[in-house]
């Protein structure tokens, strides 16, 4: 376990040190996260894997206003059922890639499962000692131009956030953001905007998913 944290400056080998870190594509819904059925050969029970609890924590919010501050409060409490949840979990360590193996592109060595279990351990690369925590320092900025929805550095806990996204951004689409970015703050990264595949990428489009399903029921009830 004790080994990615060596693997960080891997993860960032294909740029330089302060270079961001960018979620791209704004709406990648039709490259739905793949996983192993449980008739599948190399399907592994949820049970076989020790999960804690993530508790979600907006440590430091700049430039929301208060309708956008109320849609980030429910976008945590949605992303923090998703993560806690059996159906999270199994879909993570049963994740496939577009080669049909259960293995996250540009994993760090690390399997599935390994990557899940860091993942709950909730301990950001720059604050170690936060273990069970999500933490989001967040901030806002306004590029009407870019398309680039938001991004963050290896050498700080900031997440920024394009206004020109969040603003039509459903609570859903939040947490799924949200979830890609802090997963650059546990030391994973994509080759590019294209790497669907990665760890980033793959996990935010599994709480997306769910994150949808969960709002859509919260709103027939």
């Amino acid at each position: 376990m004790k080994k990615w944290i060596f693997s960080l400056a891997l993860v960032f080998s294909i740029s330089v040190t302060d270079s961001p870190i960018q979620n791209m594509i704004a709406h990648d819904h039709d490259v739905p996260p793949q996983r192993l059925s449980a008739d599948d050969h190399d399907y592994l029970s949820p049970h076989a894997v020790n999960s804690g609890y993530l508790s979600i924590k907006g440590m430091q919010l700049t430039g929301f206003n208060k309708e956008g501050l109320d849609k980030l409060h429910y976008s945590f409490s949605v992303l923090e059922q998703v993560v806690n949840s059996e159906e999270f979990k199994d879909r993570v360590i049963n994740f496939k890639n577009s080669k049909g193996e259960r293995a996250f592109a540009s994993n760090n060595g690390l399997s599935n499962e390994e990557i899940y279990e860091i993942f709950m351990e909730g301990r950001e690369t720059l604050q170690p000692d936060t273990a069970g925590e999500m933490n989001f320092y967040l901030k806002l900025y306004n590029k009407s131009w870019s398309k680039v929805i938001g991004y963050t550095t290896p050498d700080t806990n900031v997440i920024n956030l394009n206004w020109k996204f969040f603003k039509n951004f459903k609570p859903h689409e939040v947490a799924s953001n949200l979830a890609h970015e802090w997963t650059h703050k546990i030391g994973f990264g994509h080759r590019s905007a294209k790497e669907h595949d990665s760890a980033p990428y793959a996990i935010g489009y599994i709480v997306g998913d769910m994150a949808e399903k969960i709002s859509q029921a919260k709103k027939l009830h």
